[in-house]
């Protein structure tokens, strides 16, 4: 176990490396213990789409390529995956668009072992309430949320 001494000795000389803030050190040398979570969040959200319904999704998970269009008949194909939930970490969105039309639908699917980020429970207020706040890794792009890496260069 580290004791607070050696962590923040450590933050102090990664701040000297790098010219970052104390915080925003911090907040990297976090997310360097979860980079092998980083890595697959970030492999499970870009991946370039099947040119056709003909070859498997290369999204690497279960999901529904070439669903039938209702407007046009021609097929929905899996094109993009962003995270779910503001608090669910696990929860991944899948968006579809028809082959054929301007159609398009969205599913909300659950990547057990894959999630986007981390989530913490905090106490927030006078009242001293519990909250879940999830913290985006670094890489991933979140269309509610600010990705760590965004935050780290706001605070610079």
């Amino acid at each position: 176990m580290t004791t607070n001494r050696g962590r923040k000795d450590v933050i102090r000389d990664r701040m000297a490396a790098t010219g970052e803030s104390y915080n925003v050190a911090a907040r990297n040398l976090k997310a360097m213990k979860d980079t092998a979570a980083t890595r697959a969040a970030v492999l499970t959200q870009r991946w370039t789409p099947a040119g056709s319904a003909d070859v498997p999704c290369p999204c690497g998970s279960t999901c529904e390529p070439g669903e039938p269009c209702g407007h046009c008949h021609a097929r929905h194909l899996h094109v993009k995956r962003y995270p779910g939930s503001v608090t669910d970490v696990e929860v991944w969105a899948d968006r579809y668009e028809c082959t054929g039309c301007s159609s398009s639908y969205t599913l909300t699917v659950r990547l057990a072992g894959r999630p986007w980020g981390v989530a913490e429970t905090v106490v927030r207020g006078a009242g001293a309430e519990e909250s879940v706040q999830a913290t985006v890794f670094p890489g991933v792009m979140h269309p509610l949320l600010r990705a760590a890496a965004a935050e780290e260069s706001a605070d610079a």
